[in-house]
């Protein structure tokens, strides 16, 4: 292993455990994409916590055409990291902000699936959708994102977990829908598409089954994945509340302490 990526996703995953932050990687380093990813994947196996399931970053096109990619990235979703709906999460410094997503419940037999997950055959291994709310940041010590390889290679974008209600899949009630997200304490709204997801919550879904069976990233167990942000990424202060509304799908709601 590269003496560097050893050294980052160490100090990166010993930050992860102890809600610390590191200094900025140097450019030089990240800005190679595969060696983001080996830092990221070295990280969480240095990290030793939970794995629940999968989360889909940069699935927006419009952050395609900023960060000078064509392609989304991907990391855990942790249990230490996941709350209940209704319930408050923790304020950490360095958070970006709060983002509303269609989530859906995986089952565990896709990983005996020996061909390409499609649209055509993606139906039976999905239990049911949920909206979720991600309270995203960094362990890096940022006031802005300059490259794809900073996402990725700080796994510790996905901070906290918010799962609402599952409910049965239909894939009619996820297309073209407008999504909404509410910081309550400021009565401000931010108003959302699912097509903002790769065009369709699907696609992004499709997209990282297919990697996650590439890269042998097998769970035992029925898991989640989060398919991307269907609203801008939402300012977070101390004592902030927010709600989600995916109409047909459901709400979600979280208060940051």
């Amino acid at each position: 292993m590269n003496k560097n990526i050893k050294i980052i996703s160490e100090k990166l995953s010993n930050a992860r455990f102890r809600k610390k932050f590191i200094n900025k990687i140097p450019p030089s380093i990240i800005q190679n994409v595969k060696t983001a990813t080996e830092i990221c994947r070295n990280a969480e196996m240095r990290l030793l916590w939970n794995p629940i399931g999968f989360k889909a970053g940069a699935t927006n096109k419009a952050v395609w055409k900023k960060l000078k990619t064509s392609s989304p990235f991907f990391s855990y979703l942790y249990e230490e990291t996941t709350y209940k709906n209704n319930t408050k999460a923790p304020f950490q410094q360095n958070l970006l902000g709060a983002e509303l997503e269609i989530a859906f419940k995986i089952k565990n037999e896709l990983f005996n699936f020996n061909k390409k997950i499609t649209k055509s055959n993606i139906k039976k291994f999905i239990i049911g959708m949920a909206p979720a709310i991600e309270i995203v940041g960094f362990r890096q010590k940022l006031k802005a994102i300059d490259c794809l390889g900073r996402m990725i290679s700080d796994f510790g974008l996905n901070v906290s977990f918010i799962p609402g209600k599952l409910k049965k899949f239909n894939l009619k009630k996820i297309t073209n829908l407008s999504t909404i997200l509410i910081n309550k304490k400021d009565k401000k709204k931010y108003p959302g598409n699912t097509k903002n997801v790769m065009g369709h919550p699907i696609n992004s879904l499709i997209w990282l089954l297919n990697e996650i069976k590439k890269n042998n990233m097998m769970l035992s167990f029925d898991f989640w994945v989060t398919t991307g942000s269907t609203t801008p990424i939402v300012p977070i202060k101390r004592k902030d509340s927010f709600y989600g509304n995916i109409p047909g799908v459901g709400s979600v709601t979280i208060k940051i302490n």
